[in-house]
C-alpha cells in the first residue's frame, strides 16, 4: 500500500469530550490523543504529531497542560510523541520493549530509528511490563503488550472498559486488521487475537480510526 493512500483512509476522533465518559479527544493532523480526567489530574494517551496544534486545542477544551500528570505512550513513532515537552509535570510511561527503538539498538525502518523530542530524557521514561497494573489518579490502568506495529507497542485498558490501542489495529468499512507501516505483520495479527480476549463490552479508542465498541468490531473482523 502506498503511504499516501493509507493516510487518506484515516479517520481520527474529533476534538471534544466523548459523550458519557470522562475522556477528551484532541484531533491532531491525522491522529488523535486522549485525556482522561482523574481526581488528581489528567492521564494522557500518546502525544501527537504537532505540538503547536495540541497546545491550541487544549485551550479549546479547557485543559491546563500543567494538570497532565501521566502520559502513556502506545509506541514511539514521532506522530505519538511530538508534544511531550508541553507537559512539564507529567511522568512518561512506555513498554520496556520499545526502548530499543529510541536508544539506537534497533532501527524502526531501514533508514533510521525513532527519536524523542528535544528536551525529553529517555532515561527518565518509566518502563512497563506486560499486564502491569497502575493506579494513576486513582484510576485502574492495565498495560498489555501488543507487538507488531512496533517492537514495543502497548495497549492500555482503563477501568476495565476503555481500551486505548494506538496503532495496533486498523479499522475501515471492511473490518479490523493490522495497521499500515507495521514492523512485524505476524506479531500484529497475534496482537489482534489478544485484543479479542479483552472484555467485549470495552470501548476501543484508536489513534487514527476513531472509537468503537469492541464487540461490534469483532463481528466484522477480517
Amino acid at each position: 500500500m502506498f503511504y499516501g493512500c493509507a493516510m487518506l483512509e484515516m479517520n481520527p476522533t474529533e476534538t471534544g469530550q466523548i459523550s458519557g465518559t470522562n475522556i477528551h479527544a484532541v484531533k491532531n493532523v491525522r491522529g488523535a490523543v486522549y485525556f482522561i480526567k482523574t481526581d488528581n489530574g489528567y492521564i494522557m494517551i500518546d502525544a501527537g504529531s504537532d505540538a503547536k496544534k495540541i497546545e491550541a486545542s487544549l485551550k479549546d477544551i479547557r485543559i491546563d497542560s500543567n494538570d497532565v500528570k501521566w502520559i502513556f505512550l502506545t509506541h514511539s513513532d514521532y506522530d505519538h510523541v511530538a508534544s511531550l515537552p508541553l507537559f512539564p509535570n507529567a511522568r512518561i510511561y512506555m513498554n520496556e520493549d520499545e526502548l530499543q527503538l529510541i536508544d539506537g539498538t534497533t532501527k524502526r525502518t531501514a533508514v533510521g530509528r525513532n527519536k524523542m523530542p528535544k528536551g525529553i530524557d529517555i532515561e527518565k521514561i518509566i518502563l512497563l511490563s506486560n499486564h502491569q497494573e497502575l493506579s494513576p489518579g486513582g484510576t485502574r490502568l492495565e498495560c498489555i503488550k501488543a507487538p507488531g506495529h512496533t517492537t514495543g507497542s502497548m495497549l492500555y485498558l482503563i477501568d476495565d472498559k476503555y481500551l486505548f490501542t494506538g496503532d495496533a489495529i486498523k479499522i475501515d468499512n471492511e473490518g479490523i486488521s493490522i495497521h499500515p507501516f507495521t514492523m512485524n505483520k505476524e506479531l500484529g495479527k497475534k496482537s489482534i487475537e489478544e485484543i479479542k480476549t479483552i472484555n467485549s463490552g470495552s470501548i476501543v479508542f484508536t489513534s487514527h480510526y476513531g472509537y468503537h465498541e469492541l464487540h461490534a468490531l469483532l463481528q466484522y473482523q477480517k
